[in-house]
């Protein structure tokens, strides 16, 4: 009985060892666990922004997309909302966000070349669209003197609409138009749309500056020559 009563003790302290070793162990894999949730937790997200604003009058690039979705930023570089690929839009934001974005018009614009009263383009774009039709006519081939040349020296220009735009079959096209490059012009660089807008029928010349609500500084007949606006990100 004495020889076998050490070796009992010797069990038990091995018995011991091994449920604090495993105990430890699951321990470090909680740690290891809360750790990472930690981690994740505490990365950055997509809509966090590349920080304050500069001082002073600024652009952001367009961000092109090559998918069916695309984002509208706000003044701080934040996404504000989406914008799909061949959808509708008439709202001037949403139109001008549309171009920079995807290269073209939106789905609702039916383009034409007819130049002598656009009737019957009005009348089957109507037919087609409703009061969300919009007409498309192309290039813009009017004061190219008051806007930057673009690096293929073409301009396209695209209707705005307005109050009693496209209400019938037959309407007067207003005075509101989008004119922009999808090529870029020198001082933004190549590929890089621009867009402008003229609500007096290119008489002056508004620069979209790539978000909601950013409309820079009227030039044209006003006798203020279009200048570059210094790029954010």
């Amino acid at each position: 009985m004495y020889k076998t009563f050490p070796l009992l003790i010797l069990s038990l302290l091995a018995l011991s060892s091994c449920v604090q070793t495993n105990s430890t162990s699951d321990l470090s894999s909680e740690d290891d666990i809360v750790s990472s949730t930690d981690s994740e937790n505490s990365s950055p997200t997509s809509n966090e922004g590349p920080g304050e604003p500069p001082e002073g009058e600024y652009r952001i690039s367009p961000s092109p997309s090559e998918s069916d979705i695309g984002f509208v930023y706000n003044e701080y570089g934040l996404v504000m909302k989406e914008i799909y690929r061949d959808s509708y839009y008439t709202d001037l934001e949403d139109v001008a966000a549309y171009i920079v974005t995807f290269n073209d018009v939106p789905d609702n614009y039916y383009f034409t070349t007819e130049r002598d009263g656009y009737y019957e383009s009005k009348s089957l774009c109507y037919g087609l669209y409703g009061n969300a039709c919009r007409i498309y006519p192309g290039p813009y081939e009017s004061n190219y003197t008051h806007l930057p040349y673009s690096l293929d020296n073409i301009y396209n220009e695209a209707d705005y609409g307005g109050d009693g735009y496209a209400e019938s079959s037959s309407w007067n096209r207003g005075a509101y138009r989008l004119v922009f490059t999808l090529t870029g012009i020198s001082d933004y660089g190549y590929d890089t749309p621009v867009v402008f807008y003229t609500h007096d029928h290119y008489d002056t010349f508004i620069e979209y500056k790539n978000y909601y609500g950013g409309w820079g500084q009227a030039f044209g007949d006003n006798g203020i020559s279009w200048s570059s606006i210094s790029t954010w990100f």
